[in-house]
């Protein structure tokens, strides 16, 4: 494989209690390869599975973006695809069940998710779970009966964290129902490249696809691509939809709605072609050369509002965050604290740069002049939510895709 993309060594995503010891000491490269097999980029090793997985912090349902594109992908699929009381709809990487809460209730829901953490209790409320990486034996676990199909299979930003999908692909082909539908989400990565979006390199993230390279991973171990659509989750995402390559493409939405989807993947694929190709190293040269650009932004930024006496939170402890800290090398004597959530993040520090987490009611009594947005993303909502901050002067630094200050 050839390097595109040097990034250099990070330790694996995390939030620490203060004065422990970090529960992985080494860091890992996050420097990106072309993997020339598939037409897809990837990571050239993969970090230890108990270390990213073990202690998992994200949480769908804390923020209502999230919340409402899940729901977008259940009333997606029930739009097109027949089903009816008992069908079984398998929902892997379930996290805290918030898509499964919203599939109809005549379905029986059921989840696999590896993370060792109290969230998964919160997900069995609404469906049968099993704490474990998906595979046909782990499905075979979940006790529904040895000839139990789903009809509905669904992958929400989780197929990239695959180091060898093929296994993975071959197992949910096994146990997808003839007519049923395999739908994943998952960063696109003509979008990240376009939008900066280089925080969603991460150790979790071992592939990064294209709708070429997915099509084509996906139809070598018999499925057939029915659908792509394109949205700004994460830093822009793709949906696609597999069936069976045996399976009568009627059951798949109404003809129209099938002309429709035909119509959208030639034209993403002829886009990818034509000017995003992402196995074009130039492309690559061109965003490595962005993210230094960027980094020299926010710590001038940093820096003149420390000169300034200025004070400074992060809004949001993300993965996605600590990439950013620990590539800008970001510490807290440039941002004081970050505001968060999730209350099973508060007193903890990020990995690799040591910036204290706290309550977003801590931060507002410490009365900051900016907040960092790490998860960036997410920023209209942000915007939204913070209109008290910002009308008393408070302002928002949002460092993709371009840098700027909202307020």
């Amino acid at each position: 494989m050839k390097k595109i993309l040097e990034l250099g060594d990070h330790y694996v995503s995390d939030f620490m209690k203060p004065g422990a010891e970090m529960r992985e000491t080494k860091p890992w490269s996050l420097d990106l390869y072309l993997d020339q097999t598939i037409g897809a980029v990837r990571l050239d090793g993969v970090a230890p599975l108990d270390k990213m997985y073990g202690q998992y912090w994200y949480r769908s349902g804390t923020n209502a973006t999230m919340t409402k594109l899940l729901g977008d992908v259940v009333a997606e699929v029930t739009s097109r695809t027949k089903t009816q009381s008992g069908d079984i709809w398998l929902d892997i990487a379930c996290n805290d069940g918030t898509l499964l809460r919203q599939v109809p209730d005549y379905m029986t829901k059921v989840g696999i998710d590896p993370a060792d953490d109290s969230f998964l209790a919160e997900s069995t409320k609404h469906a049968r779970v099993i704490q474990d990486f998906f595979t046909k034996d782990a499905w075979n676990r979940l006790g529904l009966g040895p000839d139990a199909k789903a009809k509905v299979i669904t992958c929400i930003a989780m197929f990239y964290d695959l180091d060898n999908p093929r296994p993975f692909i071959r197992d949910a082909h096994d146990i997808l129902t003839d007519d049923g539908v395999f739908v994943l989400q998952m960063s696109y990565t003509p979008l990240m490249l376009k939008q900066l979006a280089f925080d969603n390199i991460c150790h979790e993230h071992v592939y990064y696809y294209d709708l070429n390279s997915i099509k084509k991973l996906f139809e070598s171990e018999g499925f057939v691509l029915r659908d792509c659509t394109l949205n700004d989750a994460n830093g822009g995402s793709f949906r696609v939809t597999f069936q069976k390559d045996t399976a009568d493409e009627k059951t798949f939405a109404t003809r129209q709605i099938r002309d429709v989807c035909e119509m959208r993947i030639a034209a993403t694929l002829q886009y990818e072609n034509a000017w995003w190709n992402i196995t074009d190293e130039d492309l690559w040269k061109e965003f490595g050369d962005n993210i230094w650009n960027l980094k020299k932004q926010v710590l001038d930024f940093l820096h003149q509002a420390k000169a300034e006496g200025k004070k400074v939170y992060g809004y949001g402890a993300s993965t996605k965050g600590n990439t950013l800290l620990q590539l800008f090398g970001i510490t807290p004597d440039l941002v004081t604290a970050i505001a968060e959530r999730s209350p099973y993040k508060f007193g903890l520090l990020t990995v690799g740069t040591n910036i204290p987490i706290c309550s977003e009611e801590e931060m507002r009594a410490a009365n900051p002049d900016y907040l960092l947005v790490l998860p960036w993303h997410f920023i209209d909502e942000f915007v939204k939510r913070e209109q008290d901050f910002i009308s008393k002067g408070g302002k928002l630094v949002v460092p993709c895709p371009t840098f700027q200050v909202i307020g």
